[in-house]
């Protein structure tokens, strides 16, 4: 009688098994897929020279850049520094815990090493990657209105993590955007790689207009 019940209990729990299975096995499935592609993408080579790059914003200190923000400001500095006609976008509004928008620490930093004011625009009203990239158009639109926004490249700079969902909102917007991706601090490379994961997730399924 015992034994009987043992085995309705295990054929009641048995879909239940099944089903946290299928969820996990999915879970591991995406993770690797999504990473796989997060890690291409950082590390894909420019192929083209975009007339525009869009530095797209990172935490700040205080005013000061983060690590983060550093390496992807030191990258578009090297850009432009390269392509003595190119013009960047530095996009990022103001956020808990610090003092001016992340817009301006940008273009202060760029200044300050060399890179001349008139060929910097500063969009300091996004919040987020989704915003980065809206507003950074319609900044566009509005300062270079001879710009061909829809055959034209346009450099999403950020870190390589960051680079597979910067260049997809962008293309989302109708930019044709190629990515320039900079490194990532040592001490945010595991947490940022598997914070995007979540993040890529939160585009796909969540981010609307």
């Amino acid at each position: 009688m015992e034994e009987k019940k043992l085995m309705q209990e295990k054929k009641k729990h048995h879909p239940i098994r099944f089903i946290l299975y299928v969820l996990f096995s999915v879970c591991i499935i995406s993770f690797v897929v999504i990473e796989s592609v997060i890690i291409y993408y950082g590390h894909r080579k420019v192929e083209e020279s975009p007339e525009i790059i869009i530095i797209l914003g990172a935490r700040l200190y205080g005013s000061a850049p983060s690590p983060s923000l550093e390496e992807r400001l030191d990258k578009g500095y090297d850009y432009l520094m390269k392509h003595e006609n190119a013009i960047a976008v530095v996009s990022g509004g103001k956020g808990k815990g610090e003092d001016i928008s992340e817009a301006a620490a940008m273009k202060d930093y760029l200044i300050k090493k060399g890179i001349k004011a008139e060929i910097i625009l500063a969009e300091d009203d996004s919040i987020n990657t989704f915003q980065n990239i809206i507003y950074s158009k319609k900044m566009i639109e509005e300062n270079l209105p001879d710009f061909d926004l829809e055959n034209e490249k346009i450099g999403i700079v950020t870190n390589d993590y960051h680079v597979f969902r910067g260049v997809m909102m962008a293309r989302r917007f109708g930019l044709q955007a190629e990515g320039i991706p900079a490194k990532t601090p040592p001490t945010t490379l595991v947490k940022g790689y598997l914070r995007e994961y979540f993040g890529v997730l939160k585009y796909i399924f969540l981010d609307r207009e």
